[in-house]
């Protein structure tokens, strides 16, 4: 990956961003000058990433959202907070994710994995579109995860009400992610709005103590790395539909490249938001 091109003027928004790789995410944008909006749900957690997003920054500004994106309703009020202070965004980076040990159901009825890591990206993108075609050439990117590579969409159960298994749902959560990008990156040809995805690989966050204790995980500077290349390098402007790993641009599982598993996944968080 080649060195990162300066922000100077441009706004971007990490969601997740009071931790870990988002945090760090966050921070190396503002250090390339952006307006870097912080997002989180705990205000204490909120203030100090802020603050850290401020120690780095290089001359742009920063602020902090508050936001619950496990509903509908929240990914709502964060889009329209940001449209109402922002008449353009640069950068949108779906950063937020979990991983539950045990099945939670969110305030909407939905199972908390698929609903923060797939149905909330799909409805921020919607609410925040606006600001990016005001932009364009603006970016959208999105954490999937090389766990994509193991997951199987569950058509019959999406939310696991059978049987819950925290690995499937999470794998699932990633190759819908990956649909996700291809489908809106198609759907958005021309608009001078580019979606891409990726792996920032194994971190040692919370999450991956959580879900996999004995993998070895790399810091989060090294975590944050290709986050911060799609966001902010020139070599990838105009790039869209595509999955990064290991840094690179790469082929990703054959199931993610399934028009008609786009469309339908489409079709499914289509409802879901209008039922929510």
């Amino acid at each position: 990956m080649t060195a990162k091109a300066p922000m100077t003027g441009k706004t971007v928004l990490v969601t997740g961003s009071t931790d870990g790789i988002g945090r760090q995410t966050a921070v190396e944008l503002a250090a390339l000058g952006a307006d870097v909006l912080v997002h989180g749900r705990d205000a204490r957690r909120g203030a100090a990433a802020l603050a850290a997003v401020q120690a780095a920054s290089a001359g742009g500004s920063a602020a902090l959202y508050l936001a619950n994106l496990s509903t509908v309703a929240g990914v709502r009020e964060l889009g329209a907070r940001i449209r109402a202070e922002h008449a353009r965004l640069d950068v949108l980076v779906n950063n937020a994710g979990v991983y539950s040990h045990e099945r939670r159901v969110t305030g909407d009825g939905l199972e908390l994995t698929f609903a923060v890591n797939v149905l909330a990206p799909f409805v921020l993108s919607h609410e925040l579109l606006p600001q990016l075609r005001a932009a364009a050439s603006s970016r959208i990117v999105n954490l999937s995860s090389a766990s994509h590579w193991t997951g199987e969409v569950h058509w019959a159960d999406l939310q696991f009400a059978g049987a819950y298994d925290p690995i499937a749902a999470y794998d699932q959560s990633k190759l819908a992610v990956t649909l996700l990008t291809f489908e809106l990156a198609r759907r958005l040809t021309g608009s001078g709005v580019t979606v891409v995805c990726l792996d920032p690989g194994d971190v040692d966050t919370k999450m991956l103590r959580a879900g996999w204790p004995d993998l070895p995980g790399s810091d989060v500077v090294a975590g944050a790395a290709t986050s911060v290349h799609l966001a902010a390098s020139p070599d990838v402007v105009g790039v869209s539909g595509v999955y990064y790993e290991g840094g690179r641009e790469t082929a990703p599982v054959e199931a993610s490249r399934d028009r008609g598993s786009q469309a339908r996944l489409w079709r499914v968080l289509e409802g879901l938001a209008v039922a929510e």
